[in-house]
């Protein structure tokens, strides 16, 4: 495992080390937005194919979504049905999912801000 340098060493034992952070720098914004495509499309994906009653997967480990079903788990033409539950679930990871893009969006206006001034 690397070492610090000796400067550094005797900077933290005089309690003189400091760290800074960078910010968001231009790289990030574009690796962020880069990054976010595959989850956009994903998103669209999903709620795309429980509206239309399309399957997830293929063969014997395909599954569709049915909100209206009541027996989780059942099968239908060789495909597991999920119901209300997983919708539930769904629903719940993409309020989490949401709920850290306004943490993310939050950070950026802070950040802006701070630099604005």
């Amino acid at each position: 495992v690397g070492e610090l340098p000796p400067e550094m060493v005797e900077a933290a034992k005089q309690g003189k080390l400091t760290f800074e952070p960078r910010g968001i720098t231009a790289q990030d914004t574009v690796v962020f937005i880069i990054g976010i495509i595959p989850f956009i499309y994903a998103t669209n994906e999903f709620f795309r194919r429980i509206v239309a009653g399309e399957s997830f997967g293929t063969g014997r480990a395909s599954v569709v979504i049915d909100p209206d079903n009541k027996l989780e788990g059942s099968r239908f033409q060789g495909k597991s049905v999920l119901g209300k539950g997983a919708m539930n679930v769904a629903y719940f990871l993409f309020a989490a999912v949401g709920f850290t893009g306004v943490l993310v969006a939050l950070a950026v206006v802070q950040e802006l801000t701070k630099t604005a001034k």
